[in-house]
């Protein structure tokens, strides 16, 4: 007797919908059904508010494309690598600030009465308190002259920059500009002071020949997965303050546990992830009418649907 044996796909087909927040007017009119859209590598942009009345009356487009996946999460790790190959390429071609991972998400499994919703909305900005010891902390800076105006500089430009890389390779800049200036004051060679400031270890991690992060960035290598895990804007900048405590004013004025420092007026978001389901069993799941439900606060055309179990099987 022989037995055949038959292989089962058991992956499932997720309908993603991100949205892409860009200064980028998505104009391409090829498809009459659905204008200022297009596709490519199975993957449709398109803009999400626009008509030939009003133009384009948003910035913001939408992503969407079909995943075969194990489950949700494995579906929304395949397309996460889809968009971070084609949006780098679209932001050197568009010229135009694009930005979507931290922008509202729809995950419908296909045939579910369900989908999995990332709402995210902007915030206003949570402002820090400048008082005496501020003050005094300032008094005692300006009379220093050890550190040079070049790090004071990097370190406003990096403090206002928005964007992970960016503020890093200008907290590295500023940290040069440091111990390049200490080192002639000090009588210890510059890589002496950075292991100061930073300690030992992350020091290497940061500035070791070759495969240090700050040559990685400076040479087009980009983070890896030694960095993963690790959020290096807010250990360096815990190391820095702590130093010119220490070091510099010699007494505790700047504040050393504050919650997310280097706050921006932009970048402000709150949010989460929920179920959702229509109210009229008709209804399919599109992103721009939940946006429109959850931003008004309307529940017209869903609500959401509390199911814990769903997190395991969906």
């Amino acid at each position: 007797m022989t037995f055949e044996f038959l292989k089962i796909n058991m992956a499932n087909q997720y309908k993603i919908d991100q949205k892409i927040l860009t200064l980028a007017e998505c104009a391409v009119m090829d498809n009459e059904d659905r204008p200022a859209s297009f596709k490519v590598e199975d993957t449709e942009f398109i803009h999400l508010d626009f008509n030939y009345c009003d133009g384009w009356t948003s910035h913001a487009w939408v992503a969407s494309a079909i995943v075969e996946a194990e489950n949700w999460n494995s579906a929304f790790s395949r397309f996460i690598e889809k968009l971070s190959r084609l949006i780098p390429r679209i932001s050197l071609i568009a010229q135009a600030y694009i930005e979507y991972l931290t922008e509202p998400l729809l995950i419908h499994k296909v045939g579910s009465e369900v989908a999995l919703f990332r709402y995210v909305k902007n915030i206003d900005p949570v402002g820090l308190m400048f008082m005496e010891n501020e003050k005094g902390a300032l008094i005692k800076l300006l009379s220093d002259k050890e550190i040079p105006e070049n790090f004071y500089y990097y370190w406003n430009d990096a403090v206002n920059a928005v964007g992970y890389s960016a503020k890093l390779l200008l907290m590295f800049s500023a940290i040069e500009a440091l111990s390049r200036n200490l080192e002639m004051s000090s009588g210890k060679k510059f890589y002496e002071i950075r292991e100061d400031i930073l300690g030992k270890d992350l020091a290497g991690e940061i500035f070791r020949q070759n495969d240090g992060l700050r040559h990685r960035l400076s040479h087009g290598h980009y983070f890896d997965g030694r960095d993963n895990g690790k959020n290096y804007i807010e250990i360096i900048h815990q190391k820095i303050i702590q130093y010119f405590n220490a070091k510099i004013i010699k007494e505790s004025l700047i504040c050393e546990d504050v919650k997310h420092p280097q706050r921006n007026f932009f970048g402000n978001k709150e949010g989460g992830y929920t179920f959702i389901k229509t109210k009229d069993d008709g209804s399919e799941f599109n992103l721009k009418d939940v946006l429109h439900d959850f931003d008004n606060n309307t529940g017209v055309k869903y609500e959401r649907h509390i199911d814990d179990s769903l997190w395991a099987i969906y």
